[in-house]
C-alpha cells in the first residue's frame, strides 16, 4: 500500500455496555502496547444514546490512540450506528488503508493484529476483506468469524475454523473483528442502510465475495467473545401469546422479520417468498414450523455448497 505504517479506523458503536466498552478499548490499548505493529488507529464510536456513563468513562481513560466520539440518538442500533461511526472516519481523513469493524463485547488476544501485520510487511496484503474469529472465553469453541453456506436453500452455513497455518477463503462473516481494506470500500462504499440493528455485516461482506473480493478467515484467534444469539430462544417462543409471537416475529433484538427479508431480496432473491411465507408459518403454527426447521437443518448441515 505504499506506507510505512498501516492508518487504521476503528469502527464501534455502543449502547449501554460501559465495562464491556472500556475492557474492549483496554485490550485494544494492550495490544497495541505488547505487539510491533505497522499500524496506526483513530477509534471512531456511535454513542448511540448511552445513559449509563459509558462516553464519560471512555473520555476518562487514557488512551494512545486517537478517539473520536460520534452522537447517536438511541435509535441506531448495531448497523446505523456502524455507519454513522464509519460516515466520520471518511469524513476525518481520506488516507485510511482500512476499516477494523470491532463489537464493544470482544476482548482482542494481545497479538490479533499479527496476521494482518505479516501480510502487509511482506507486501500481501490484497484489498480484500480480513475476518478475526472468535471464542468462548471458558469454552473456548467458536463463537463468531467467517463462514461458508452449505445450502442455497435453507441457507444452513458452515464456520471455517482457523487453522493456525494460512489465510482461508470464505463466503460471508460476522462483523466482530473484521478488517476491511480501503479498495473494497472504494468500491463497495459501507453498509447498506436498509438493515435495522444486525444482517449489515453479512450483505457487506457476501457482496464483497460476489464481486471477487477475497474474504478470508485469518489464521490465528483474534479475540474472545461469547456468543450472545441464544439457540434455546425459540423455547421462549413457543409460549408467547400470538401478538407477542408476531411482535417478536418483527422485533429488531427477535427473529426480525424486516432484515432477513431484505437479506434475501439483496443476496438470495430465490428465497425471498419462501422466507416471507416461513416467518409467518413461524408466528401462526409454531410448534410445527419448528419440527421442520430442525428436520431440514439436521438433514443439510452436511451439505455440500449449492451456491
Amino acid at each position: 500500500m505504499g506506507k510505512s505504517n498501516l492508518k487504521i479506523a476503528v469502527i464501534m458503536t455502543v449502547h449501554n455496555r460501559r465495562d464491556k466498552t472500556i475492557a474492549c478499548l483496554d485490550s485494544l490499548q494492550e495490544t497495541h502496547r505488547v505487539t510491533s505493529t505497522n499500524a496506526e488507529y483513530e477509534v471512531f464510536i456511535t454513542d448511540d444514546g448511552c445513559t449509563d456513563g459509558t462516553v464519560q468513562a471512555v473520555e476518562g481513560r487514557n488512551y494512545e490512540f486517537g478517539m473520536h466520539i460520534v452522537a447517536g440518538d438511541g435509535s441506531l442500533f448495531w448497523n446505523g450506528g456502524m455507519i454513522k461511526a464509519w460516515e466520520a472516519a471518511i469524513e476525518f481523513s481520506p488516507d485510511f488503508d482500512g476499516f477494523l469493524w470491532l463489537n464493544d463485547d470482544v476482548i482482542l488476544l494481545p497479538d490479533f493484529w499479527t496476521d494482518i501485520d505479516s501480510l502487509y510487511v511482506s507486501g500481501r496484503l490484497a484489498e480484500g476483506i480480513y475476518v478475526g474469529s472468535t471464542k468462548d472465553p471458558y469454552s473456548g469453541q467458536l463463537t463468531y468469524g467467517g463462514f461458508d453456506f452449505v445450502n442455497r436453500w435453507t441457507l444452513a452455513d458452515r464456520f471455517v475454523e482457523p487453522d493456525g497455518k494460512s489465510l482461508q477463503p470464505c463466503q460471508c462473516a460476522h462483523g466482530n473483528i473484521t478488517f476491511v481494506t480501503k479498495g473494497v470500500v472504494d468500491k463497495m462504499g459501507i453498509f447498506y442502510d436498509g438493515y435495522v440493528h444486525g444482517a449489515g455485516d453479512h450483505d457487506y461482506t457476501y457482496r464483497a465475495y460476489k464481486a471477487g473480493f477475497p474474504v478470508c478467515v485469518l489464521p490465528h484467534y483474534a479475540g474472545l467473545c461469547a456468543n450472545d444469539h441464544r439457540e434455546d430462544g425459540y423455547a421462549d417462543f413457543l409460549k408467547m401469546k400470538f401478538s407477542d409471537r408476531i411482535a417478536y416475529l418483527n422485533s429488531p433484538f427477535g427473529f426480525n422479520l424486516h432484515n432477513t427479508l431484505l437479506f434475501q431480496k439483496r443476496c438470495f432473491p430465490h428465497r425471498y417468498a419462501f422466507v416471507w411465507v416461513a416467518g409467518y408459518l413461524k408466528a401462526f403454527f409454531p410448534n410445527m414450523y419448528m419440527k421442520a426447521y430442525y428436520i431440514l437443518r439436521r438433514n443439510h448441515n452436511n451439505g455440500n455448497d449449492e451456491s
